[in-house]
């Protein structure tokens, strides 16, 4: 499609300078960033030689949450889903920002039309995708656009919540949505990401996304003429009203920002399959979560999804809709994403596929998200191998167990060195299956390779008791000092869980310490920064980025609950008063 001439033919022209196109005397809307960070956006990208979604130029850029939201490749994963039916597609991009989406519909093979209000992200969005031919940006409000092509596919990402804003009218959000319906095709989708007003993390007390105040949402304190999101029922009455009548539910996890998984309404309602898993572990993944927390959500999600609230609690949604009933049967047959890029080169990157086949049996898929990437170099230690697919184990892992075990009220270093000392056993009997003897009484124990991704979280416990190795991807070419393994074991305790319970006051080292003596083995702190630096060299090699604190072993392990944070600082004041109270001597 020749999206030029058609924006010539209405009135628009180029910009050479920037390469976009606008309407003369267009002055933009009032939305930015700011801009010391737009600028600081523009320059990074204006100087890259690697403008793909996976560049290592851009990912090394990701120093704060601007530069991850408008660079990380991440975001990409939202529209993953989709990949079969966007390539050759017509896509009208609404809300293209900086161009992190407007990339991936490039690389995706669409046809894609990014329209963006702001020139100047316009123009960074167009210096995102300058050497892709099939990406037209032009710089317009939505709601004076003005096109005669009808569209395959439209996407709004992040976009729908600030109708209010830019869209005239007394129901802005339903006099959008009929504008994007008159320009798809009969058959033409919606594809909508939005954050849910009801989300399980604002009720944990993370701050409402547009306005930075927490309870706003859920309180419903919002203007008529600001941004605002929306809860299940209200969003799919609106996306009705609009006309789009045929409505497939998917929930991105931690939410559509940066998502690592995705559940389907499929998945959702599929016995046997335990969509719980991919919510609780993504939960502490999201860079926006508060430091004070009213409850934990990696706890929370699992009772979430057992009550059957997963689609009414998630913390953001993700709709494809259509007038028509024309959902691809392709992105129906899938019970859930799951994406492994972050902090990964494009050899690494991967997506895991979760399916119901014949006769209810579940399958796990792997497909590599870049084939022609070369996988390993001569001089990388390790080996990334996955197979083409798996059979899908229903249990729970034993990172779980570990994540129960230092969470209840009452808790000892035993409990975590019980799980452990199992844990050791099952890596001594993968080893024995391969006829390798292994000793494990002593942190510089050998042990082969291969073990390195024998994990917890990759290790899945049935009814029955007996265990199972999952997504076992990496294995490293010389042997391994068991203590290695073990401090690999942990370390998801450190970022995967948003606090130890409150009657464990513990730095990290004094965990770590304490962990390797309830499993019979003696550590010291310079054994475990040799530790460290193996997994800074594991790390490098995965992404090719200097990882200079991995784990910082001064840091207190406990976070608090917003309750006990409450606590704490009443005894602060408590103590303060009776020194002021104090009579001189």
């Amino acid at each position: 499609m020749n999206f030029p001439s058609m924006l010539i033919d209405s009135s628009y022209a180029l910009a050479e300078k920037i390469s976009i196109f606008m309407k003369p005397g267009y002055a933009g809307i009032a939305y930015s960033d700011g801009d010391t960070i737009e600028n600081r956006i523009a320059n990074i990208i204006a100087k890259a030689q690697d403008l793909s979604i996976f560049s290592r130029e851009l990912a090394v850029q990701c120093t704060d949450w601007p530069s991850l939201y408008h660079l990380s490749g991440t975001r990409a994963n939202i529209l993953r889903p989709f990949h079969s039916i966007l390539k050759q597609a017509n896509v009208l991009e609404i809300g293209a920002g900086c161009g992190a989406i407007t990339r991936y519909l490039g690389e995706s093979g669409a046809n894609v039309l990014a329209l963006e209000g702001s020139p100047r992200r316009a123009a960074i969005a167009r210096s995102r995708t300058r050497e892709l031919e099939n990406v037209t940006v032009v710089a317009d409000k939505f709601d004076q656009f003005q096109c005669d092509l009808r569209f395959d596919i439209i996407t709004l990402i992040g976009v729908l919540e600030y109708a209010a804003l830019f869209t005239d009218g007394e129901d802005p959000v339903v006099s959008m949505l009929t504008r994007v319906r008159e320009l798809l095709k009969p058959k033409g989708r919606l594809i909508l990401a939005i954050e849910n007003q009801l989300g399980l993390k604002y009720f944990a007390g993370a701050a409402e996304d547009h306005t930075g105040e927490p309870m706003l949402g859920i309180e419903g304190r919002y203007t008529d003429r600001g941004p605002r999101t929306f809860g299940r029922k209200a969003l799919k009455d609106l996306l009705e009203r609009s006309g789009f009548l045929h409505q497939y539910w998917m929930v991105p996890f931690p939410d559509y920002k940066l998502p690592v998984s995705i559940l389907t309404e499929k998945g959702l309602d599929c016995d046997g399959f335990d969509s719980a898993a991919l919510a609780w572990q993504a939960a502490c993944s999201d860079p926006q979560l508060p430091q004070y927390m009213n409850f934990a959500p990696e706890l929370a999600w699992p009772e979430v999804v057992s009550n059957d609230l997963t689609l009414d609690l998630a913390n953001s949604f993700l709709v494809i809709t259509s007038t028509l009933d024309s959902i691809s049967s392709d992105i129906q047959s899938f019970l859930a994403y799951h994406y492994s890029t972050r902090g990964r080169q494009a050899a690494f990157c991967k997506e895991t596929l979760f399916t119901k086949k014949d006769y209810n049996r579940i399958t796990v898929r792997y497909n590599p998200l870049d084939p022609n990437a070369s996988r390993t170099g001569e001089d990388d230690l390790v080996r990334f191998h996955i197979p083409e697919e798996a059979s899908y184990i229903q249990g729970q892992s034993l990172a779980q167990q570990l994540l129960h075990a230092v969470t209840r009220t009452e808790w000892a270093m035993e409990d975590v060195g019980q799980i452990l000392r199992k844990y050791l056993e099952i890596v001594q009997s993968f080893c024995n299956k391969k006829n390798i003897s292994i000793r494990c009484n002593s942190v510089f124990s050998v042990i082969p390779g291969e073990c390195i991704d024998i994990i917890p979280q990759n290790i899945i416990i049935t009814a029955d008791g007996s265990w199972h190795i999952i997504d076992q991807e990496w294995e490293w070419k010389q042997d391994i000092p068991l203590g290695w393994l073990i401090f690999r074991s942990f370390l998801p305790l450190f970022y995967g869980t948003t606090r130890f319970v409150l009657s464990q006051n513990l730095t990290r080292l004094d965990f770590a310490i304490k962990m390797f003596q309830a499993i019979g083995l003696s550590v010291t702190r310079e054994q475990l920064d040799s530790f460290d630096h193996l997994e800074k060299s594991f790390q490098f090699t995965v992404s090719k980025q200097h990882v200079y604190a991995y784990w910082n072993p001064e840091v207190n392990q406990k976070r608090y609950l917003l309750q006990q944070h409450f606590n704490a600082r009443e005894n602060e004041l408590i103590t303060e008063n009776q020194q002021i109270k104090k009579p001189a001597t």
